[in-house]
């Protein structure tokens, strides 16, 4: 498929490839004179995903994207999605026999398509993960808050 040029006010309703992190290929680019060199074109490619897509739905959110700690594994955080809360999540994972303290809930993201949006994250956060068949990270809660807030824009209502 060929790539479609749009103007740069069309680009603004769609994500750069460079500040996507799910994978899609580019759809679209603009095609602009270079600012730091006039005899060169700028080009930015951008995905088929369209910015504030949940502009038009209702509430605030469907699902819950997490951080939790636990006093067991210091420097981790665990990230992951519920459809539940986030409390109930870290009771559920809490349970498990291998887990000698309680997870806590360290910060709560509601927005749409959590799942999506943690993929993304997680993808974003690669260099930091512990393990690629778990979902730790070894990152501070403020970072892994940052990487959330940044991303996160884009799963809910602007």
């Amino acid at each position: 498929m060929a790539l479609k040029r749009i103007s740069e006010l069309e680009a603004q309703n769609y994500i750069p490839v460079t500040e996507d992190f799910t994978g899609s290929e580019p759809v679209f680019f603009t095609l602009s004179k270079d600012p730091n060199d006039s005899e060169w074109d700028y080009v930015v490619y951008y995905t088929a995903r369209r910015k504030n897509l949940y502009e038009n739905f209702e509430g605030e959110g469907d699902s819950w994207v997490y951080i939790l700690t636990n006093p067991t594994m210091p420097n981790l955080v665990k990230i992951g999605f519920t459809t539940h809360t986030p409390d109930k999540r870290a009771k559920q994972i809490s349970r498990s026999t291998g887990v000698p303290l309680e997870f806590s809930v360290a910060y709560a993201f509601k927005c749409f398509n959590a799942h999506v949006f943690e993929s993304e994250l997680h993808k974003y956060l690669r260099d930091y993960r512990v393990n690629n068949d778990r979902e730790f990270f070894n990152i501070g809660v403020n970072e892994a808050k940052d990487a959330i807030t940044l991303l996160g824009s884009r799963y809910i209502k602007s």
